[in-house]
């Protein structure tokens, strides 16, 4: 008789299992905070799920998703698990996706799990927001990208990879009102970049216009949606602001009128402030659908304003965005995270832990990271934003590594994309790009030696 043998496990599938274990500390999250971390935007969204009338403010995707998984089960609490297990899922598929381009086994395991035990993923992980799905696409972007830098030649001779990455971009297009600024230019390198794969590059670009315009478009002729987009001169609105408190000289009487529709000059005046828009266009004073009704004139007052002054409206630009560069914040402007009550609702929407045990854990390490002297490191992204600078700087110098700088790429421009649009400091604009710099950090076992990447030469 021949003795049987076990057959070896596939390190890759090993790996791969390992990481999707991650979703044990998210579920404990989940089940501490029982149905869900909401913020008033979750409430306005899941108001429009129960109803069945959608609005387009929130991305009709997004809430689309929402209402899909409603249908399963009608609680927030299932949104809040369906978004555990797609992250875990992606922590999974990184895992993976590192040892294929040359890191070790316990690296890539152990990099997916300390992202996945940090209480500020835990928090925002369950959190009812478009960012969230937002920052499962761009980890599935990343996936891809890895995938490309281990075999460009395979990944180019079929169309399902360029098309899997091409959802990828085309979910970031349809979660993000802002999303298209970073797809778009990336898909243009892309273009440059392979040139000779015309073809399959049509592909990535059907795909993605799939995703991004031609499914948004579907749900609205579908569903029930009063399609009002926020109009881009609501966002930068706030710029104005900061010419009429420190530059009102600068502005002429035809601005100043235009100004004055949507709110006196006495509350420009008190709610402006450079690093949080919040107070000033949530005024029940200021009157957004003026600029709705005129947006033409409001665009153009825009560029009047930084064309009259453009230290000033550069200085508030800068006040507004430096969350994402300067560890220290200077303005001690507050850094908006996943609230810790939900609002009050006429939804009968509350707090239910499913286990006190696994909430008493979690508000232990929600109080942690909540600690003023330590907000640099936690809720504060710059300091991941830079060691992602940082980690894609050396890897651009280093020839052997090249094919990960489409990383590196992606990377800068969806930070110069939040950097530009961010109407307040906010932990979850920048979510994405905190998963990505911490999914890269194992990138320096390659750095220091690159004979150990198993990466495709340019």
């Amino acid at each position: 008789m021949h003795a049987v043998t076990a057959s070896p496990i596939d390190p890759n599938r090993r790996v791969t299992v390992f990481g999707w274990l991650t979703i044990l500390p998210l579920l404990v999250w989940w089940a501490g905070w029982f149905p869900a971390i909401m913020s008033s935007d979750s409430i306005d969204q899941w108001g429009q799920v129960l109803a069945f009338d959608f609005q387009n403010v929130h991305p009709i995707t997004d809430t689309a998703f929402l209402w899909v998984v409603s249908l399963v089960w009608e609680s927030p609490g299932a949104v809040a698990l369906v978004q555990v297990f797609l992250f875990a899922l992606l922590l999974g598929i990184v895992a993976r996706r590192l040892v294929q381009i040359g890191i070790p086994q316990w690296l890539s395991i152990g990099v997916v799990w300390v992202i996945a035990l940090l209480p500020m993923t835990g928090a925002t992980t369950i959190a009812i927001w478009k960012d969230i799905p937002f920052t499962i696409a761009m980890g599935w972007v990343f996936t891809e990208l890895l995938l490309l830098a281990n075999g460009r030649t395979r990944f180019w001779a079929t169309w399902y990879g360029p098309a899997r990455l091409g959802i990828g971009l085309g979910l970031m297009w349809a979660l993000r009102v802002n999303g298209k600024l970073t797809v778009v230019v990336f898909i243009l390198a892309l273009a440059v970049g392979f040139r000779t794969q015309w073809k399959n590059i049509l592909v990535l670009g059907a795909s993605t216009l799939g995703i991004g315009v031609a499914l948004p478009g579907i749900l609205i002729a579908v569903l029930p949606v009063t399609n009002r987009p926020i109009e881009p001169a609501q966002v930068f609105m706030p710029d104005v602001g900061s010419v009429v408190v420190n530059d009102l000289q600068a502005l002429s009487a035809e601005d100043l009128e235009l100004i004055q529709a949507v709110a006196p000059l006495r509350v420009w005046e008190e709610k402006y402030a450079c690093g949080d828009s919040s107070p000033l266009l949530f005024d029940p004073e200021y009157d957004n659908s003026v600029i709705q009704e005129n947006a033409s004139a409001y665009r153009a007052l825009i560029i009047r304003s930084a064309f009259a002054a453009p230290g000033t409206v550069a200085g508030h630009r800068w006040c507004a965005g430096e969350y994402l560069l300067s560890p220290y914040n200077r303005t001690g402007t507050f850094v908006h995270r996943p609230p810790f009550a939900i609002p009050q609702n006429d939804l009968g929407l509350e707090r239910s832990p499913l286990s006190d045990r696994a909430y008493a854990i979690t508000l232990w390490a929600y109080k942690i990271v909540e600690y003023p002297k330590i907000e640099w490191l936690t809720w504060r992204p710059a300091i991941y934003v830079l060691a992602g600078l940082v980690t894609f700087a050396a890897v651009w110098r280093r020839r052997r590594l090249r094919p990960l700088a489409w990383i590196g790429l992606l990377f800068v421009l969806q930070l110069g994309n939040v950097f530009i649009t961010s109407p307040s400091h906010e932990f979850r604009y920048a979510f994405g790009l905190y998963l990505i710099t911490l999914a890269s950090i194992p990138l320096w076992y390659l750095i220091v030696e690159p004979s150990r990447a198993k990466i495709e030469p340019s």
